[in-house]
């Protein structure tokens, strides 16, 4: 059997075990690589990858030098964002976070696209979730049933069609905006901008 086949057929394996999508892709010489995104860890995919090679089935790929890439999508950002602040992690770590930047001395980048909401809280909110995301594996499922709708409405309130498509797009800055807004809304007990979180508010 060529190594391609088996290359094709060692990532329907991981996908089997990983209720992922994974790809395996020869990048140059004897090394690949295999993507997915969200689901399990590297180092997780890294165990299921030694455990197949360790098998007779895919003896073509043993000596080929495999590397692992998780990317993690937007549903993902938003259900760890989400499952932060129903646990009541996210405003502090939106505080510590802005007020570590502050200590550091952190610039700040010029105004742009995303106009007011360049502040250290945003970027440590940014931080925060992104940290979360590559720290948990399977980052997008809910980690409570009550997160599911709330998840659904900050992938909406995180949706923006600038170029005038017709097609929004969602972005995890967007979503950060949103958030950020119903943090600080809340910090000042104010009705919240973000209809996702009056609800969340409302059932505490």
């Amino acid at each position: 059997m060529s190594r391609s086949r088996q290359a094709a057929l060692l990532a329907r394996h991981l996908a089997e075990v990983t209720d992922i999508e994974v790809g395996l892709y020869h990048h140059t010489g004897a090394r690949w690589i295999a993507m997915w995104a969200d689901g399990p860890l590297e180092e997780e995919m890294r165990t299921h990858l030694d455990t197949a090679l360790a098998g007779q089935r895919y003896v073509a790929m043993r000596d080929r030098t495999i590397d692992c890439h998780r990317s993690t999508s937007n549903r993902a950002w938003a259900a760890r964002a989400i499952a932060s602040r129903r646990e009541g992690t996210l405003g502090t770590a939106i505080v510590e976070g802005a007020a570590h930047r502050r200590s550091l001395g952190v610039g700040m980048p010029r105004p742009g696209v995303h106009g007011p909401t360049h502040t250290h809280e945003y970027y440590a909110l940014l931080r925060h979730v992104d940290d979360l995301c590559r720290g948990t594996a399977y980052p997008e499922r809910a980690s409570a049933p009550e997160d599911e709708p709330l998840i659904g409405q900050l992938l909406e309130a995180g949706s923006r069609d600038r170029a005038n498509t017709g097609m929004p797009t969602v972005t995890e800055y967007e979503m950060a905006s949103a958030l950020l807004a119903a943090e600080q809304a809340r910090a000042a007990d104010c009705p919240p901008k973000l209809g996702i979180i009056r609800a969340q508010e409302e059932n505490r």
